[in-house]
């Protein structure tokens, strides 16, 4: 079974003001998000590096609408890169937070955000 790994970060998330501030509102975007979006997730959207986060969803996901979503919730001035790797995953036991998950699926993403962070692009996807 294929699932579709997003990885986002934000763009030099150290310049932001009140950094502190906008951590705990990312936050509250996170679980909105993970309520709105619910019958696509598989594993909820959480913080997993400073300003980076992370989910899992099931294949075929709408996954360019949460993208929209969270560029809707983030402040203007607020730009993200966003990773994507769409396929297997290893561990199968969703009572794990996403960063707890392994898989293809996974190093796809992390494949992808790196190409993103690297080449200035908002958005890359890797399917395998």
């Amino acid at each position: 079974m294929m699932f579709v790994t997003i990885i986002c970060d934000i763009k030099n998330s150290r310049l932001l003001e009140n950094r502190h501030d906008f951590q705990l509102y990312l936050i509250d975007v996170l679980k909105e998000c993970n309520t709105l979006f619910k019958d696509y997730i598989v594993a909820p959207f959480i913080i997993t590096l400073g300003d980076e986060w992370q989910g899992l969803l099931k294949e075929n996901s709408p996954y360019l609408e949460i993208l929209d979503f969270f560029k809707s919730k983030l402040p203007s001035n607020v730009k993200f890169y966003t990773g994507i790797g769409i396929g297997e995953i290893t561990i199968h036991n969703f009572e794990l937070t996403v960063n707890q998950l392994d898989g293809p699926s996974f190093y796809l993403a992390r494949k992808a955000i790196k190409y993103a962070k690297r080449n200035q692009c908002s958005l890359v996807v890797i399917q395998d």
